[in-house]
């Protein structure tokens, strides 16, 4: 037993002091880190996780296409759209420009017809003026050549005073 002893402190002795002993205590932490983080199950999902990654980049990939293929499709007929937009532009521009000139002319007459209007209301007017202003003028006439004539024949004012008085009398009965 004391040869066993002794040979189990030989080996003993020799394993500490190698390096075996420390490359045991290397391979025992990292066995632990293994286990303990589970690198095994991340080393083995990292190759899903780039399967995936690809997957949806060629998804996207895709649509992309499919999105450039619809852009591309519907500016095809970009110029002719564009020429008929252009086309009802320059319609409706007629149109319009139509529209005011017809309004313009129709308010140029409606100026003309009230100018005319005016103008008639100011004749008038001017006439009534014209008109009572000679009517003044004659009654004025009329009144100095009643009063020189009365005046240079005095027996026509009696005789017109006998005639006012015989009115007012058949006036009264």
């Amino acid at each position: 037993m004391e040869n066993l002893q002794h040979t189990i402190s030989h080996i003993w002795n020799t394993f500490v002091t190698s390096n075996l002993f420390n490359f045991t205590v290397f391979i025992a932490v990292f066995v632990w880190i293994f286990k303990k983080f589970n690198l095994m199950g991340l080393l083995e999902s990292v190759p899903k996780k780039i399967a995936e990654i690809i997957d949806a980049a060629k998804k996207t990939r895709d649509e992309a296409k499919k999105e450039l293929g619809e852009a591309e499709k519907s500016v095809e007929n970009l110029a002719d759209e564009l020429n008929i937009i252009i086309h009802d532009a320059t319609k409706s521009a007629e149109v319009i420009g139509e529209k005011l000139l017809e309004d313009a002319k129709k308010q140029v007459e409606n100026i003309e017809s009230n100018t005319v209007k005016v103008i008639k209301a100011e004749e008038k007017v001017l006439i009534s003026k014209l008109t009572r202003s000679a009517s003044l003028a004659s009654i004025q006439v009329a009144r100095n050549h009643i009063t020189k004539t009365l005046e240079q024949s005095p027996e026509l004012h009696e005789q017109y005073i006998n005639e006012s008085i015989d009115s007012l009398d058949r006036l009264n009965f």
